[in-house]
């Protein structure tokens, strides 16, 4: 049972701190996105994705991808919700494998732009991005479904999600990891 309770706590403080890092994730790269749609002269926003990159287009040059399919459903959550169609309100929308499919290696065409939302990044290397961020994905889910977490290697997810943080700006890693009870819980697993 005291596992049981650790795990419920270190779960819910995870969650804390994946909040933050996720709004500032997807903001980093909307930001990114938006200077390429910008660059490349593109009118509208990204996110509606006119040129079909995101894959909503299955017989274009990148019918492989398929990001567009989590835009389609934050465009129908939006809408369920009866909020205005801005790309505010579908980025919001939008899940954490979306932002995670944006910087995977699947999506390589996009990396050179995107490496600009990662502007303390030791490197450009899209691995360094890219592998923590799966890690965080999946472990995610893990909290997401309920699952146990002591199996798992809570302080190297929570290394993870500070070392990235850090590569967007240092100051959220701070501001994170001062808000977070992470590190206690951990020293407190049963």
């Amino acid at each position: 049972m005291e596992l049981y309770r650790w795990n419920v706590a270190i779960s819910g403080s995870f969650w804390q701190s994946l909040a933050y890092f996720e709004v500032a994730l997807r903001n980093a790269l909307d930001a990114s996105m938006s200077a390429r749609h910008s660059a490349l002269k593109r009118s509208g926003h990204w996110v509606f994705d006119d040129a079909h990159e995101l894959g909503r287009d299955a017989q274009g040059p990148h019918r492989h991808r398929q990001p567009y399919k989590d835009i389609a459903e934050g465009i129908r959550r939006v809408r369920r919700n009866n909020k205005p169609l801005s790309a505010g309100q579908i980025i919001s929308e939008v899940s954490f494998g979306f932002w995670h499919q944006l910087v995977s290696k699947r999506q390589m065409f996009l990396w050179p732009d995107l490496a600009s939302a990662f502007p303390h990044s030791p490197n450009r290397d899209q691995s360094t991005i890219q592998q923590p961020v799966a890690q965080l994905r999946e472990f995610r889910n893990r909290l997401g479904h309920h699952h146990r977490v002591w199996s798992e290697d809570v302080q190297a997810r929570y290394n993870d999600l500070l070392a990235v943080a850090s590569y967007i700006d240092p100051d959220l890693r701070t501001f994170i990891n001062e808000r977070s009870t992470v590190p206690e819980l951990i020293t407190t697993q049963p």
